[in-house]
């Protein structure tokens, strides 16, 4: 028979208080197995229960007590979850790149091995369903990465830009970054491509060969001149022109 259901059958405060005594003993052995969560909800249980008989016995004694151990086993609790969420914000922090994304989805797994080890015990589910998240984007990333210079140019930027509606309202920023990157180091790809046909062009025709409107096309060139191995010279806005290096063979 349930806590709940032997309440039912007291027939004083004597009884009741036997009872929240064993049930209590219940709780601290959850607490010492670190056992945060389910602790925590057999702790509201009482309290819920004790507010129930709160007109039938004297008990505010133990009524405050559960209220304190309610605290404790919170804090205890939030302070285990709060190392987990710092493991994982601190791997958002990090810089990615090309190089580093296989080491970093090796700790990333590591942390979703030790995730899934305590998901109920430290009521870790949030930071579950964010790993399992960050994973998708990570697995569409290497789709990305495994044929951007491989498939049709406008097939890579159309995967990209699909990434990066999906990635726009989660908080992955390092993710985001990389994505950046990826997409500048396509687009020097493509501006190679097309320095091998030019010597000049201009900016309405190279919008059209990089299916990119001409204002975020003029903001990526001047982030792409400043780099060392850009295939772009320079552009004139005057003639509105852009200006290709002599290709190197």
């Amino acid at each position: 028979m349930s806590f709940n259901s032997n309440l039912e059958n007291f027939k004083n405060k004597k009884d009741l208080v036997e009872e929240l005594s064993f049930y209590k003993s219940i709780i601290l052995k959850k607490v010492k197995s670190g056992n945060y969560n389910s602790a925590l909800e057999k702790v509201r249980s009482a309290i819920i229960v004790l507010h129930d008989h709160q007109e039938s016995y004297n008990i505010e004694n133990e009524l405050m007590d559960f209220y304190e151990l309610n605290k404790k086993v919170q804090i205890e609790l939030q302070n285990h979850r709060k190392i987990y969420e710092r493991r994982f914000n601190n791997l958002l922090r990090e810089k990615l790149s090309e190089s580093n994304l296989e080491n970093f989805s090796k700790l990333l797994a590591m942390l979703k091995n030790e995730v899934d080890q305590n998901l109920e015990k430290y009521n870790l589910e949030d930071i579950c369903i964010n790993i399992k998240k960050y994973f998708k984007f990570i697995k569409k990333l290497y789709e990305i990465l495994s044929c951007y210079k491989v498939l049709n140019y406008h097939d890579v930027s159309e995967k990209i830009f699909d990434f990066v509606k999906d990635v726009k309202d989660e908080n992955f920023p390092n993710l985001k970054f990389l994505i950046s990157s990826v997409y500048q180091n396509l687009l020097n790809y493509k501006l190679y491509e097309v320095s091998k046909e030019f010597e000049k062009v201009s900016i309405s025709t190279l919008s059209k060969k990089m299916a990119i409107n001409q204002d975020s096309l003029l903001s990526f060139l001047n982030l792409i001149m400043k780099q060392p191995k850009s295939p772009v010279k320079g552009y004139i806005s005057e003639t509105q022109e852009v200006y290709f290096k002599k290709p190197r063979f």
